[in-house]
């Protein structure tokens, strides 16, 4: 080929990419005010806005979760608001990147053009990766950090250079204030800065071995920006008696999680020829790309067969972390882990180029379904899914009377209702029972608060975190006259009359 038929089919490229990522962005964008609010959105609103030293002195506080993405967050939400729209938007945008820059690792990655470009549509689309491309925390930003991450590592493994390094360290180093478990990264980036110079297109004389010292230091020096959260992650992994409120998952129920959620999005499978599709080709991607010939430039084989089991570690490991920790203290939410989809969606699209390497109509009918279920999916998850406090507060201040007490279960819910109804002078927090509280003990609590009040409205949201015998809503039906009940997604407010 010509330089001027190199020059157009890079220009076509570019193009595709770019109209890619004006999918993605759209696809994020236009759900942006779909779903209400729910807590750990307004706790990022709230944390964002604090004050600036007491945001800032998250930063070594023990038990912070991603105070990076609310300092971040915070002088957008000072000059766009703090609307719905306004609040999610950093995480569309960052959603939406996210596209490009996977492109350009698995690009890198793999020395071809096709799998890059079918891994970003994938992406793109991935009902997993829109639904946090709409909800405003840094999940989003994680996918796009990993993908950038990876790049610099395999770049700065293979071509050295100080402001490679430099980047990468920074980089690496801001994802620990992102998020707590971005740290299970690094043995990622040790493997990949391992098997860089093989996937390298050239070798020279002692250019591995430097690169692998350099990448020694780098890895080395990444515990010195990690001390202040070790200070007190490790006597806290440590200690005997502390919870983490979440249940222990093992590791043999984690990876069907994530493949679920990563193929299908947060919404359950209710038929499994759904999955079938973007399992054919992730199974094709581990078990048939790596056989073909010809697929990369010189040399093939091994080339193939190490971009494979790179994609895999960048996939399994994390999960085999969090499920080690997990032993002590579980922490497994599936979402912490989503800055390994791009290596999932990335063997996806090698397997759908093995296909072709089979039979083209195979992997055209395969690719086609994957992006129709992942846009059928993506319209479902428009609908309510999160608590529905917007309607709830709307409803709730539509026939507040005056006297009327709010009573919120679980008392932390009142956030969430606050930012539809405004700033409240008074309420009540519902008792916690979970701990043995008696029936007993609740009335006379209960009388006590409510005395005087003329009316309550119980706002339940969550309940069984609170009260998972239902003690409180039954105290309410004994002593009062439900006169106003509305049920929205995940919230019911009643209306009490007291007797």
């Amino acid at each position: 080929m010509g330089g001027s038929g190199i020059r157009s089919h890079r220009r076509d490229t570019l193009w595709l990419v770019l109209a890619i990522t004006w999918l993605a962005f759209a696809l994020r964008v236009s759900g942006l005010t779909a779903q209400s609010l729910w807590r750990d959105e307004v706790d990022a609103l709230r944390f964002a806005m604090q004050p600036l030293l007491a945001l800032l002195e998250m930063f070594r506080r023990h038990g912070e979760n991603g105070p990076l993405f609310f300092l971040m967050l915070r002088p957008w939400l000072q000059l766009a608001g703090s609307g719905e729209f306004a609040l999610r938007f950093p995480s569309a945008l960052a959603g939406a990147l996210a596209v490009p820059a996977g492109y350009v690792l698995l690009r890198r990655l793999s020395g071809r053009r096709g799998p890059a470009a079918i891994a970003a549509l994938l992406s793109a689309t991935a009902p997993y990766a829109v639904w946090y491309g709409q909800e405003a925390k840094m999940y989003a930003l994680l996918l796009l950090w990993a993908s950038l991450t990876m790049y610099l590592t395999l770049r700065a493994g293979q071509e050295g250079g100080l402001w490679r390094w430099g980047l990468l360290y920074v980089l690496t180093s801001l994802g620990f204030y992102l998020h707590l478990l971005a740290v299970l990264i690094v043995p990622v980036q040790a493997l990949c800065l391992i098997l860089a110079p093989s996937l390298a297109p050239a070798h020279r004389p002692g250019w591995a071995q430097r690169r692998r010292l350099s990448g020694l230091l780098y890895l080395t020096l990444l515990v010195l920006p990690y001390l202040p959260l070790a200070r007190w992650q490790v006597p806290l992994w440590l200690a005997a008696d502390t919870q983490t409120g979440y249940p222990f998952v093992p590791l043999v129920t984690i990876l069907p999680v994530l493949l679920v959620a990563y193929s299908r999005g947060i919404l359950p499978v209710t038929a499994l020829v759904m999955l079938l599709p973007m399992t054919l080709a992730w199974l094709a991607g581990v078990g048939l790309w790596p056989w073909l010939r010809g697929v990369l430039p010189a040399p093939t084989g091994r080339r193939q067969w190490l971009v494979v089991v790179f994609l895999l570690v960048w996939l399994l490991w994390p999960a085999v972390g969090i499920y080690i920790i997990s032993l002590r203290r579980p922490i497994f939410a599936d979402r912490y882990l989503i800055w390994t989809l791009p290596a999932f969606l990335g063997l996806a699209s090698l397997g759908v180029i093995a296909l072709a390497r089979l039979w083209r109509p195979l992997a055209a009918a395969t690719l086609a379904a994957i992006v129709a279920f992942n846009l059928a999916a993506v319209n479902d998850q428009m609908q309510p899914i999160k608590a529905d406090f917007r309607a709830a507060a709307r409803f709730v201040m539509a026939h507040r009377q005056p006297g009327d007490q709010l009573m919120f279960q679980i008392p932390y819910s009142r956030y969430t209702f606050v930012c539809y109804s405004g700033e409240l002078d008074s309420w009540l927090d519902g008792p916690y029972t979970n701990h043995g509280m008696s029936a007993a003990e609740l009335d006379e609590v209960l009388r006590q608060a409510t005395a005087g009040l003329p009316a309550v409205w119980l706002i339940a949201s969550e309940t069984p975190l609170w009260d998972a015998r239902g003690l409180t809503e039954a105290w309410f039906q004994a002593h009062g006259r439900p006169t106003a009940r509305a049920e929205f997604v995940r919230v019911t407010v009643t209306r009490y009359e007291l007797r």
